[in-house]
């Protein structure tokens, strides 16, 4: 009889959340079902077993708030949906979610899972408040899931216990992702594609300032921005890009494609030569985490990578295995990675085999979704 495991993630799920899915739907083994505040993109996200408050009626929605409020903070609804499907384990995805669920999980009696994935750890490890809020979780929860050994590390200065923390790789759907090596177009351009959101830690000013330095030795370069940008001060970072665009005159070089849907997004991928993605730490102490899930769409690709040393990017995108890194707001060395890769395109399939090869080992949905029911099995078997 296949167990169950409760997911708890809000909103359910936001746009750029395929991550989160997929580890969710990949699960064999468990049942999972999703508890959460509010609902979105359900064409994008389906999924059968998902308790929201929001789709509830108004009235109800009203009374689960003032009994959350007198109860301890559980939502009725949640604790009623993990004992009807006979949840043993809770997994909450993101720090400050795993904060909010310790009453769930505790009036349920079930064994905690948080999974941290970036700015949830590294941004809001600034904060006094959060700090003691960590220490909190960390005393009361059972498991905490990190991305790589740099989060590993931060979590673990953060006060958890190191016994508690593991490795847990995200993945993506591996098998079915056309390899294909990358080759020199019949124009002899090299098209760069740099994407994700339209925050300081994508570091696109600073894609921008490496590129104008590298197309003056390697003319034949070109860049695409594939920007997302959903709100009010990621939309004027946006505008900011393409201001410095004019600045410094790279109009003819550098483009602005739309965002696509996922799954147009992954067929796009094909017709680019290299990914470029300087990741650094922001202002505010956000940060990848890990490392975009990107990288490791573009590996499972063929395309070769130029990439930071941020966080856990050395350790999904290897330096001369997947590509080239170069060290975090370094601008003259991003420059040369990205001359030496445009002038050296008979590297291109080898840095395509070795990238797949070391996603397709590391990084596949398959492999990360029967280890992490592997650590759900032993959590369970330890909490009884």
């Amino acid at each position: 009889m296949a167990r169950t495991v409760a997911h708890s993630v809000n909103p359910f799920l936001f746009g750029t959340g395929s991550w989160v899915y997929s580890q969710i739907r990949a699960l064999e083994r468990w049942e999972a079902l999703v508890v959460c505040k509010r609902r979105e993109n359900r064409d994008q996200y389906p999924l059968e077993a998902v308790y929201a408050l929001t789709d509830r009626p108004l009235p109800l929605q009203g009374l689960e708030r003032l009994r959350r409020r007198l109860g301890g903070g559980v939502f009725p609804f949640m604790k009623r949906a993990l004992r009807e499907h006979g949840a043993t384990l809770l997994h909450s995805h993101f720090a400050h979610q795993g904060w909010i669920d310790l009453p769930l999980a505790r009036a349920t009696g079930v064994a905690h899972v948080t999974s941290f994935y970036g700015a949830d750890i590294w941004k809001n490890s600034r904060s006094e408040l959060w700090r003691q809020r960590y220490l909190e979780l960390f005393a009361q929860g059972d498991l905490f899931l990190v991305e790589g050994n740099a989060m590993r590390a931060k979590v673990e200065s953060l006060g958890c216990p190191r016994g508690k923390i593991a490795v847990q790789h995200l993945g993506v759907q591996i098998e079915g992702t056309e390899f294909a090596e990358r080759r020199p177009s019949s124009d002899g351009l090299v098209h760069v594609l740099a994407s994700g959101r339209a925050v300081e830690k994508k570091g696109f000013p600073f894609a921008l300032e490496a590129f104008a330095r590298a197309v003056r030795e390697a003319p034949n370069l070109r860049l695409s921005l594939m920007v997302i940008a959903s709100s009010d001060p990621e939309r004027a970072r946006l505008a900011e890009l393409h201001e410095l665009v004019r600045t410094l005159k790279l109009e003819s070089t550098v483009d602005f494609p739309p965002p696509r849907p996922y799954v147009e997004y992954r067929r796009s991928l094909y017709g680019f030569h290299v990914f470029f993605a300087p990741s650094r730490h922001a202002s505010d102490g956000d940060a990848e985490g890990g490392a975009p899930v990107s990288l490791i769409d573009m590996s499972a690709t063929g395309m070769p990578i130029v990439a930071s040393r941020h966080c856990d990017i050395p350790e999904v995108s290897p330096h001369g295995i997947a590509g080239l890194l170069f060290d975090e707001c370094d601008v003259d060395g991003a420059a040369r990675a990205l001359v030496e890769l445009a002038a050296a395109p008979a590297r291109w399939p080898e840095f395509g085999r070795a990238g797949r090869a070391h996603v397709e080992r590391e990084y596949s949905i398959s492999t990360q979704a029967a280890k992490l029911e592997e650590l759900y099995d032993e959590l369970a078997a330890r909490h009884g």
